[in-house]
C-alpha cells in the first residue's frame, strides 16, 4: 500500500470525518458572526484545504494572496499556485506583492508590509475576518498562538483545521480530489507526506 492509498483510508475514519465536520462547523459559525471575511491563501496543502471548506459554504469569499516574488518563489510555482485558488472556485483573487524584494535576505521586508500597508488596506476594505490554514501540530509556537486565541493583526483569524493532524490534510484533499500544488508530489516522496511543507522548500 503506498502512502496515497494510505491516506485515502484514513478518511474513511469517523475521526477524520469528525474532524471535517468540526472544521465545517466552524466555518459556519465564523461566517454567521462576521461581515466581510476573507481566506489567506499561500498555495500549501494546509491553506488549500481551508479554502477549499470555506468556498463550499460562502462562494464569493474573498481571497487573498501573498506574492514573495521572483527572487524568492521560481515564477512556474507561482503560476501553479494563482491556478490551483482559480481552480478551486475563487472567484475575487487579490494578490499583493513588495517591489523591494530583491534577495533571501530582504524576507523581513514581508513582515513590514503586511502588517503595515496590506493590513491598513484589508481593514479599510471592510475585512473583519480572516480564515488562517494553520494547525496545533505544527509547532509549539502556533499550539500556544492558537490556545491563547492570538491574531496576528487587528483582523481577528479563524482556523478550521487547528485540531487537524497531517494525515486529516492529505486525507482530505485525496478523497475529495482538491487539487493541490504538484511540488509535493516531488518532495513528499523524499522527505515524507508528514514533513513536506510548501512555504520551506525555499525558505532561507
Amino acid at each position: 500500500m503506498d502512502w496515497k492509498e494510505a491516506l485515502r483510508k484514513w478518511a474513511e475514519m469517523e475521526e477524520h470525518k469528525t474532524r471535517v465536520k468540526e472544521a465545517q462547523n466552524t466555518i459556519r459559525q465564523a461566517l454567521c458572526e462576521c461581515k466581510k471575511p476573507y481566506v489567506a491563501f499561500s498555495g500549501g496543502k494546509d491553506s488549500t484545504c481551508v479554502l477549499h471548506l470555506v468556498l463550499q459554504q460562502c462562494p464569493a469569499v474573498t481571497v487573498f494572496h501573498w506574492d514573495y516574488g521572483p527572487y524568492l518563489m521560481p515564477r512556474e510555482i507561482e503560476r501553479e499556485t494563482l491556478e490551483i485558488a482559480r481552480r478551486l472556485g475563487t472567484k475575487e483573487l487579490v494578490i499583493e506583492t513588495s517591489p523591494q524584494y530583491r534577495s533571501r535576505q530582504d524576507t523581513g521586508i514581508w513582515y513590514k508590509e503586511f502588517f503595515g500597508r496590506v493590513t491598513k488596506d484589508l481593514l479599510e476594505k471592510g475585512h473583519d475576518l480572516v480564515f488562517v490554514g494553520i494547525r496545533k501540530e505544527e509547532s509549539v509556537s502556533r499550539r500556544l498562538r492558537i490556545q491563547a486565541g492570538r491574531s496576528l493583526t487587528r483582523i481577528k483569524e479563524c482556523w478550521p483545521i487547528q485540531n487537524w493532524s497531517w494525515k486529516d490534510v492529505w486525507a482530505y484533499l485525496l478523497s475529495n480530489n482538491v487539487p493541490y500544488h504538484s511540488v509535493y508530489d516531488k518532495y513528499a516522496p523524499v522527505v515524507g507526506w508528514d514533513k513536506a511543507r510548501f512555504v520551506t522548500f525555499f525558505d532561507p
